[in-house]
């Protein structure tokens, strides 16, 4: 979850307090040569040199050359992906993401927790030159005592706002009985989604925080209802992301189908729970490896449990190592997010190279051809192939050798468009 401060600038900004100015024109995408340079192919940097026409990479020379772009001793990355994010959720807070994302490589987002009215005067912004490339999941769906009720009820306080639970309902798809997919589903399918999200927290213990009201607003959704859910949005090509704390949310979530889950188990430790609730069975992952799941780290959001709980750090991150060897091991996907609307998928990149499980060459491939896969599968994108988007990172230093030199892109090119720093 995320901490009370952050996602309260995110609800509370869905009002625009400035308008964007929509992007000139596109103009066409000079022909550009692009020589030299050492080229990720998703093992290692190896010498190369491609073209860029009408935006996308060939290796074939064309009639005409705009411009020369000599990357000659640069190390060269496709963009990056985010997959979990909630920083392009609202006009007063996107502006600033879009420039912070862009200035980091990431040219896109999959932002998971969103309604189309929420976005209607800023939302057509994202897509153009010079700005991400954004997904919505068009809906979240959780108890109408659930996450995100209790953050947004607990920050908008923090902000001396007082916020009657009814107006802060507005920003997710409260469900709580079958009855309530039935009244919701039609206007649902009138979203057109690809994505939507169900939230659920904590499984195994609903009974107990149903009856303690310290837990109100931070519940998930009936564990019950994720199966018709999941079995409703695959009829209608929808996919569905699944927020799951814990090994049992984790487990229910893989078994009701869901193609995607939003988090690694054992980015927190909350009260009442061990680190036995968070521990992934070798059972359950086999599963999800034979199921195709998709698995989205943020592993990274545990900075802020340890923060507030030093004492919980050896734990997490000794929890984390575990579940990720079970999943790499079985070959579960994973795609890399970090579910920080003040950072960027590059310090889930960093956190996850130094939990020591993966060779910074694969970490480079997850973030960025995986990711893609699992996340835009209908994209060219991630990757250095005849045909895809040109969109790449240049960089002074070896990613390999120094995982701290994605923090400083010497140049940006977005579909055949120089971005420069």
């Amino acid at each position: 979850m995320l901490p009370f401060r952050l996602l309260a600038a995110l609800l509370l900004a869905a009002t625009p307090a400035f308008a964007l100015q929509r992007p000139a024109a596109e103009a066409p995408a000079p022909a550009l040569e692009l020589r030299g340079g050492l080229w990720f192919d998703g093992e290692r940097f190896s010498p190369g040199s491609w073209y860029s026409i009408d935006g996308r990479l060939t290796a074939s020379r064309p009639e005409r050359i705009d411009a020369v772009l000599d990357l000659t001793g640069r190390f060269i990355l496709p963009s990056l992906i985010e997959a979990h994010n909630h920083d392009a959720q609202s006009g007063r807070f996107g502006a600033i993401s879009n420039a912070k994302n862009m200035h980091a490589g990431i040219f896109h987002s999959i932002q998971l927790c969103s309604r189309p009215s929420a976005r209607e005067d800023y939302g057509g912004f994202f897509g153009q030159p010079g700005m991400m490339t954004v997904r919505y999941a068009e809906a979240c769906l959780s108890a109408a005592d659930g996450h995100p009720l209790g953050i947004a009820l607990a920050s908008s306080r923090q902000f001396g706002i007082e916020m009657e639970p009814a107006e802060a309902r507005r920003f997710y798809d409260p469900v709580d009985t079958l009855a309530d997919l039935d009244r919701l589903w039609p206007e649902l399918l009138e979203r057109r989604p690809r994505l939507i999200k169900i939230i659920l927290i904590n499984s195994e213990r609903r009974a107990q925080e149903l009856a303690d009201p310290s837990t109100f607003g931070f519940r998930g959704i009936d564990p019950a209802l994720v199966v018709p859910i999941v079995e409703r949005a695959h009829r209608a090509g929808i996919r569905v992301v699944a927020h799951a704390d814990t090994a049992a949310d984790f487990a229910i979530a893989v078994r009701a189908g869901a193609d995607i889950i939003a988090h690694l188990p054992g980015y927190r430790i909350a009260p009442g729970m061990n680190a036995a609730n968070y521990r992934l069975s070798d059972a359950i992952v086999a599963e999800a490896a034979r199921r195709g799941t998709i698995v989205i780290t943020t592993a990274g959001v545990a900075r802020h449990d340890m923060a507030r709980r030093p004492e919980n750090a050896a734990t997490l991150q000794a929890l984390q190592r575990e579940n990720l060897r079970l999943l790499r091991d079985a070959g579960v996907t994973l795609a890399l997010g970090s579910d920080d609307v003040m950072g960027t998928v590059v310090d889930e990149l960093v956190y996850l190279d130094g939990l020591g499980i993966f060779p910074r060459g694969e970490l480079l491939r997850r973030a960025t051809a995986d990711t893609a896969r699992a996340m835009f599968p209908e994209a060219a994108i991630g990757r250095f192939a005849e045909g895809a988007e040109a969109n790449l990172l240049a960089f002074d230093g070896d990613p390999t050798v120094d995982i701290e030199i994605l923090r400083r892109p010497v140049l940006r090119v977005q579909r055949g468009m120089v971005l420069g720093r």
